[in-house]
């Protein structure tokens, strides 16, 4: 599908604002969370903290803030390859659009790898008091 084509046949309603992960994965959060309960998520604290919040993820305002910008950092590598994506997955007919969205699904998998192994190593380092 290209932009300038009619989007609106399978599209969601008007006024719906996606929500965040968090609030849409919720029930399957509670059985298997991505977070060890009361252990820092940012990977170079890792500190071990009494959530007041059983959805707290960090141990203080200063951690989260890093976690954000985190966030920020890897989602802006990923938004345009994730939308393009998404444009052409169901593309039938045109074999260009097919191969830019095949090659937008790997970026996005790129991405995700490089951040995987650079929260890894952030962690690993923090481990080590490097």
């Amino acid at each position: 599908m290209s932009i300038l084509q009619d989007i609106t046949a399978n599209a969601v309603a008007r006024d719906l604002t996606p929500e965040d992960f968090r609030t849409y994965a919720h029930p399957e959060i509670e059985r298997s969370p991505y977070w060890e309960r009361g252990v820092c998520f940012l990977p170079e604290c890792s500190r071990r903290f009494e959530p007041s919040r059983d959805w707290q993820m960090y141990c203080c305002t200063e951690c989260e803030r890093a976690g954000t910008a985190e966030l920020r950092k890897w989602g802006h590598r990923m938004a345009l390859s994730a939308l393009v994506w998404r444009m052409g997955k169901y593309e039938a007919e045109n074999e260009a659009l097919r191969d830019l969205a095949r090659a937008a699904r790997r970026h996005v998998t790129h991405v995700q790898s490089a951040w995987f192994e650079d929260r890894k190593a952030r962690a690993e380092s923090s481990r080590n008091g490097v």
